[in-house]
C-alpha cells in the first residue's frame, strides 16, 4: 500500500520513481475496486463519456486513456472525448489539477450538479437529434454514504449513521435518472456508490 512504500527505505527508489511517473501523468494510483466502474463501463476509442461526479480524478483518467486513443497514427487529435463534472467547485478545481498531468485536448471539466446535467443535444439545434443523449457511455458514481471506507478508516463508524445514508438516496436516484436520460440509445450507464 501507500504507506508502506512511502516508509520503508528499502522501496525508496521506487516510491521515487512513482512520484515521477504520478507527475508526469504516466500513471494515476487508486484502489482496485475503483478500477472497476470504468471496466464495466467498457469504453471504446471515439466514445464520448461523461463522468457525472468525477473528483478526484482517477476514474476520468482510465476512461480518458480509452477514449482517446487514436488508432490512425496521421490524426492529430483524438475523436472521443471525457466530460468530467463535478458539482463542488472545490473538487472541480482539484479534478482539473488531477487531469492536467496528462494533458489531454479529450478531457472537458465541468461543474454541474450531476443530478440536472443537461442534455446539449436539442431538437432545434441538432435536426433528428430528438431527446436522445449525446453520450456512448455515462459513469454515475453518486455520493455515497462512506460505510464503504470503513474498511480503511474505522473511525468513521462514530460519524456514519443509518439516517445518513438513507438520506441521500433521494440524491442519488435523481443523478441516476438523468444518467439514463443522457445517455444514447445503444449505450451504457454504469450506476456505483
Amino acid at each position: 500500500d501507500r504507506r508502506t512504500v512511502k516508509r520503508n527505505a528499502a522501496l525508496a527508489g521506487l516510491h521515487e520513481w512513482l512520484k515521477v511517473q504520478t507527475a508526469a501523468g504516466f500513471l494515476t494510483r487508486q484502489e482496485t475496486v475503483s478500477m472497476i466502474p470504468p471496466i464495466v463501463l467498457a469504453p471504446e476509442p471515439g466514445h464520448a463519456v461523461l463522468d457525472m461526479c468525477a473528483a478526484p480524478g482517477s476514474k476520468t483518467s482510465q476512461l480518458l486513456e480509452v477514449v482517446s486513443q487514436m488508432p490512425d497514427e496521421n490524426m492529430l487529435e483524438p475523436k472521443g472525448y471525457v466530460v468530467a463534472n463535478d458539482a463542488d467547485p472545490k473538487r472541480a478545481y482539484m479534478l482539473v489539477h488531477q487531469l492536467r498531468r496528462i494533458n489531454s485536448p479529450a478531457v472537458f471539466v465541468t461543474s454541474i450538479e450531476a443530478q440536472v446535467f443537461p442534455n446539449l443535444l436539442k431538437a432545434e439545434a441538432v435536426p433528428n437529434a430528438g431527446e436522445e443523449g449525446m453520450f456512448d457511455r455515462v459513469l454515475c458514481d453518486v455520493p455515497c454514504s462512506g460505510d464503504g471506507t470503513t474498511r480503511k478508516n474505522p473511525g468513521m463508524w462514530k460519524q456514519w449513521s443509518n439516517l445518513g445514508a438513507l438520506a441521500l438516496h433521494p440524491l442519488q436516484l435523481r443523478i441516476a435518472l438523468n444518467g439514463c436520460r443522457l445517455t444514447k440509445v445503444g449505450g451504457y450507464m454504469c450506476y456505483s456508490t
